[in-house]
């Protein structure tokens, strides 16, 4: 079905045809306004070249009507239904604070710069799914809106260190709060928030189980991995991380090197798939140059059936 881009110019053909009415009325009401040829007519009854000349002008009110139907702008709209895409939406929770940039049981790296790395290797494997990152210390910030673009998602985390957040402790119930925000409104069946830290909630707005209550109401399992091994420099809490990831359906892991840590991205990874519906999307086909095309090619045909057959132009 053809729709139009502004039909209010289609009233323009209105005056265009009661002006070339009333020119064929007023010159020849019978057979027609003629141009009028130079030298000598015929008198025959009928001359192919006295019909064409009848004919002629109406070359121009319809090169004129269809360059106005190219202004409205005819066009068709067509809805394709997109594939149905396996995916799972998830958030990144990553925890930045000194503790996780300054440890150093995970040399020659940090907890902080193992976890990023072996992240990488966790975000390429996840072709499906769109994914954010959110990363926090003594406060929480979206570093990355959900996204299929994994190579602009492992840049950003790259540039994650301990001064992204400049609060100092750790925040979790905000990371969570922050992370469910973003994941309320997803068309995905499974939420999903894969959080990353080697400490206890010491600090932040909103604390992590009553973040907890906000992730059940809006569908979103959690799945904590505590990162590290515990020693006196750092207080942690591991046991808060699995009655988070419990409520929500989800998994606690702990991660003392860095083949545990593959191993428990490696488990999430194998998350049952579901089906993310994507919205429909509409394309628009215009029809204007068509029209334009035609309305050009009558106007060279005017112009020459007036200069080389009746070899006379107004």
């Amino acid at each position: 079905m053809t729709e139009w881009e502004s039909p209010y110019y289609l009233f323009l053909i209105i005056p265009i045809w009661i002006w070339t009415f009333y020119s064929y009325w007023k010159n020849e009401p019978a057979l027609g306004m003629e141009l009028r040829i130079p030298g000598k007519v015929r008198s025959e009854v009928f001359s192919l070249k006295r019909f064409l000349s009848s004919l002629a002008p109406l070359i121009r009110p319809i090169a004129l009507t269809l360059f106005v139907i190219s202004v409205a702008g005819p066009g068709k709209r067509y809805r394709f239904l997109p594939d149905e895409t396996k995916g799972v939406d998830i958030i990144l929770a990553l925890d930045v604070s000194g503790s996780m940039s300054k440890s150093r049981d995970f040399l020659p790296e940090t907890r902080l710069g193992v976890s990023k790395k072996l992240l990488k290797e966790f975000i390429r494997k996840r072709e499906n799914d769109r994914l954010g990152l959110v990363v926090f210390a003594g406060g929480a910030y979206l570093q990355s809106p959900l996204t299929s673009d994994r190579e602009v998602l492992e840049e950003i985390l790259s540039q994650a260190e301990e001064e992204t957040v400049p609060e100092q402790g750790t925040a979790i119930g905000d990371a969570l709060i922050l992370s469910c925000y973003r994941l309320r409104r997803s068309p995905a069946k499974s939420k999903v928030i894969v959080l990353i830290t080697d400490g206890a909630s010491n600090t932040g707005r909103i604390d992590p189980v009553t973040a907890t209550e906000i992730a059940k109401g809006v569908g979103v399992k959690i799945y904590s991995i505590g990162i590290g091994k515990e020693d006196q420099s750092y207080e942690v809490n591991f046991e808060i991380l699995d009655i988070l990831s419990k409520r929500t359906g989800g998994v606690f892991y702990r991660a003392e090197d860095i083949s545990e840590l593959r191993e428990v991205l490696a488990s999430i990874d194998s998350l049952e798939k579901d089906l993310l519906i994507l919205p429909p999307e509409e394309v628009r086909e215009s029809e204007s140059l068509i029209f334009l095309t035609y309305a050009l090619a009558l106007l060279g045909l005017d112009l020459l059936v007036r200069s080389w057959v009746f070899r006379y132009y107004v």
